[in-house]
């Protein structure tokens, strides 16, 4: 943490704040996101699908991130305000309290159970619609792998990133290239362009050619999970990763088909680990073959999407007075 950011994080320091109340024609106010269209957001779409008749002029919703001032938000003159974020607090001093002290509901991935708290990681935006029912989270899920590429005609490791802020998939690239070749499809230590031209830029499909995907988080945090583990595990590769505390999603997915880096120390038996599994077809085949997720990991999911709605619909009508059944 900075000097600078120490002092906004006590209150100390106030930087100068350019606000305007703008709601759009939906009189949803969306603040501190990557530019894009409003219409891509998840979180829009969710209350849009879900709640459009209880956002009204009258009860204006914000949806606010991490990508700007935190006081931005709090000068909102929304009359809802919602915090979100799929990203690692640490990375965002000034919000380390998830707005809580302000925001009506905040959403994040953390490990907590209020009404003013909702868990849902942003993996679950990467492959479940804001309007998913039950049933389709069921057939999701049940559909979730796919397979690219038969076993015996798999190259050995894929690495897609744009950046290595914590450094690690660059150890990891170099320790792996010492058994055989790591084909770096992003623009990151990028020595193909197949991803590209072959792929047209399907991560999915270019991953997929591979046994080994090598996908760890960018920061490690109890419940900090992104679409990383994920994406590798539906494309049937192999994830190597890190993160969560190297516990991800206890209650989705089944720890024996990820292989985990746990600091400089796991680096030898890994590598033997990973070795072997390429070496051998049949010890590769078998743990590819594993069970991806735990057995009630959709009811899990559910769970989350319940409870998101229930709350949201809680926060939404508590305010204007609107009676909802």
């Amino acid at each position: 943490m900075t000097i600078r950011d120490l002092l906004i994080y006590t209150g100390l320091y106030r930087p100068y704040v350019n606000y305007k109340f703008l709601p759009d024609e939906n009189n949803i106010e969306v603040l501190n996101f990557y530019p894009t269209k409003l219409q891509e957001l998840w979180h829009y779409r969710y209350v849009m699908h879900h709640f459009r008749d209880l956002v009204t002029p009258e009860n204006t919703l914000l949806i606010g991130s991490v990508f700007g001032p935190k006081r931005k938000l709090k000068l909102s003159k929304s009359h809802i305000k919602m915090f979100y974020t799929g990203e690692n607090v640490k990375r965002f001093p000034d919000y380390l309290d998830q707005c809580k002290k302000f925001a009506d509901i905040a959403i994040a991935f953390d490990y907590a159970d209020t009404d003013e708290y909702q868990r849902f990681p942003i993996w679950l935006e990467y492959f479940f619609e804001p309007d998913s029912t039950p049933a389709s989270i069921r057939k999701e899920l049940a559909e979730f792998v796919t397979t690219y590429c038969p076993d015996n005609e798999r190259k050995f490791a894929s690495l897609v990133c744009s950046h290595d802020k914590g450094k690690l998939r660059t150890i990891l690239f170099h320790a792996m290239s010492t058994i055989d070749r790591v084909d770096s499809g992003g623009r990151y230590l990028n020595n193909t362009n197949a991803l590209q031209e072959e792929f047209h830029d399907d991560k999915a499909r270019f991953i997929g050619q591979y046994k080994f995907n090598i996908c760890p988080e960018n920061t490690d945090r109890d419940g900090y999970v992104t679409e990383k583990v994920f994406q590798a595990i539906r494309s049937n590769t192999i994830p190597i990763y890190w993160g969560g505390l190297n516990n991800p999603e206890p209650q989705v997915l089944n720890k024996d088909a990820i292989l985990f880096y746990d600091g400089p120390g796991s680096m030898p038996g890994l590598l033997r680990q990973i070795e072997e599994l390429h070496r051998n077809p049949k010890l590769f085949s078998e743990f590819l073959a594993q069970p991806k997720f735990q057995p009630q990991a959709d009811e899990y999911i559910i769970h989350l999407f319940d409870s998101l709605h229930r709350k949201m619909k809680k926060v939404l009508t508590k305010k204007s007075g609107i009676i909802v059944p």
